[in-house]
């Protein structure tokens, strides 16, 4: 259920493929790009369909291609002018792919319905005027994966061939070297420059015409010294758009990214009240899990005679002995996610010291515990204060500050917990009041639902979360409630 659940929740799945490409993947605004370092795509659709989640996969494999594969600085290193930078593109796109296809084979079946979607399902008329060359060239590279587009090289190949009788023939040599041998990025640069010295021996147009526009102009000098905007979008370009449409409205899903906020030092003065109430939480939760772990007599045919069974000899029943049958031990990680914006100033320190209860009880019996504090400095940010894995006693206070991005800082700690072994994952979220986006919220817990996560809340003082987790939330007004609040909820998961 885990993995198919991953699948269809496009943020979950988006962090899968980042994590298993080795690429940081964020998720918010509106346009989708690469930094040469992270992935970013726009805010997602709550209920997204099949293609959508098509382009999602394909985007992420194409710019982790060239994540891992492109040397950026090629280009800014060599003086080149748009219409290298483009063809270049176009040679780029397909040799970081098939790369990364031949790492990773599943990536060939994504490259392939995205381009069968873009330029066949999708697919726009062919440009008229000389901006058929560059459509060729992007045809032709792309029906190597795809042969079924060789229909519409064929057509733009007989415009070109109308217009500028000798080009192909000098062209189509240069690509079939490619595709025979391009190891690197500037082997790619080298291409598009040889490409364009043919465009630039071309015989004239026996139609010229000065018109400026690119896509209607006869002129092959029009082309060559075409600058960024002239010239027809990329691979890259068309697949960003369909990407970003519609990304401003409401209902969108957006993932909060590491930031930082100040650490506090602990407040001393209420040392006697954690830790009682650490005893009393761990008193209780440790009796749960000795009496879960505690083993029981299993019938069997050796080992110690049960005296309760012994009356099956006279039946001949060879069953009087008994085994223990030990019980499986916890197998559980929980994360806290403490909400530290503005409205919790006059309650951070309460909360810090739940947190610090909670994760030290929690660590006690074996639990894998983290604590992630949203905001940070930085609006859309979490900052994690203890990783699973680090010992408990490394959690720092942290103040309160800024607005309250609930369900991006849940989405964030999904993710974190779909890659962890533990079989019980659960989130318990500390707050004292309502989030900036409910429906965010309410889709990040649908969402764990799915995974098998459960999601807990603990209102300090205030009972808002109650109306987003009915059933799976306390309210408590000091530390002393804590224990009793906490037991009454994980109970059940801890068994």
């Amino acid at each position: 259920m885990r993995n198919s659940a991953i699948l269809q929740c496009l943020p979950l799945l988006a962090d899968a493929l980042g994590r298993a490409y080795g690429v940081a993947v964020e998720i918010g605004g509106t346009d989708a790009y690469t930094t040469g370092k992270i992935i970013r795509l726009p805010s997602l659709p709550a209920d997204a369909d099949s293609t959508f989640l098509g382009l999602v996969r394909g985007y992420i494999d194409h710019e982790a291609a060239h994540v891992r594969f492109t040397a950026f600085q090629v280009l800014s290193q060599a003086n080149t002018t748009p219409l290298e930078r483009h063809i270049w593109n176009i040679f780029e796109d397909w040799r970081v792919e098939a790369k990364l296809a031949a790492y990773y084979p599943g990536c060939q079946q994504n490259f392939t319905w995205l381009i069968r979607h873009l330029f066949l399902e999708g697919a726009s008329p062919l440009p008229s005027g000389v901006a058929v060359v560059v459509d060729w060239l992007l045809l032709t590279v792309r029906s190597w994966s795809v042969p079924e587009l060789a229909p519409r090289c064929q057509e733009a190949a007989a415009v070109i061939d109308q217009d500028w009788p000798g080009l192909r023939p000098d062209v189509e040599p240069i690509l079939e070297r490619m595709r025979g041998h391009c190891p690197d990025s500037l082997a790619c640069l080298d291409y598009a420059r040889q490409v364009i010295c043919c465009l630039k021996e071309s015989a004239p147009s026996p139609r010229q015409n000065p018109s400026p526009d690119l896509a209607v102009s006869t002129d092959m000098q029009s082309l060559i010294s075409a600058g960024e905007n002239d010239l027809p979008d990329d691979f890259g370009q068309v697949l960003r758009k369909s990407l970003g449409q519609n990304a401003t409205e409401i209902n969108r899903l957006t993932v909060a990214i590491v930031g930082g906020k100040p650490r506090l030092p602990p407040e001393s003065k209420d040392r006697a009240a954690i830790d009682h109430a650490i005893a009393g939480l761990r008193a209780r939760l440790h009796g749960l899990v000795q009496s879960s772990r505690m083993v029981r007599h299993k019938p069997a045919r050796a080992g110690k005679i049960d005296t309760r069974r012994l009356h099956g000899v006279a039946v001949g029943n060879p069953r009087i002995f008994a085994t223990h049958q030990a019980r499986p031990a916890i197998n559980t990680a929980l994360h806290v996610l403490l909400d530290t914006s503005g409205s919790m100033r006059e309650r951070i320190g309460f909360a810090n010291q739940c947190c610090r209860a909670v994760a030290q009880a929690m660590a006690l019996i074996g639990v894998s515990v983290g604590i992630t504090a949203f905001p940070g400095s930085e609006p859309g940010t979490v900052v994690p204060l203890l990783r699973h894995g680090e010992r408990s006693n490394q959690y720092q206070d942290v103040g309160a500050r800024g607005m309250t991005p609930m369900g991006e800082a849940l989405w964030w700690v999904l993710q974190q917990l779909s890659s962890l072994p533990e079989q019980r994952r659960m989130v318990l979220i500390i707050t004292d009041g309502s989030p900036d986006g409910a429906a965010n919220v309410r889709a990040a817990i649908k969402s764990a639902t799915a995974l098998g996560v459960e999601v807990y809340g603990l209102g300090i003082d205030s009972p808002h979360i109650t109306t987003l987790l009915p059933g799976r939330s306390r309210v408590i007004a000091a530390i002393d409630e804590l224990p009793g609040a906490v037991f009454a909820m994980l109970e059940q998961t801890l068994v």
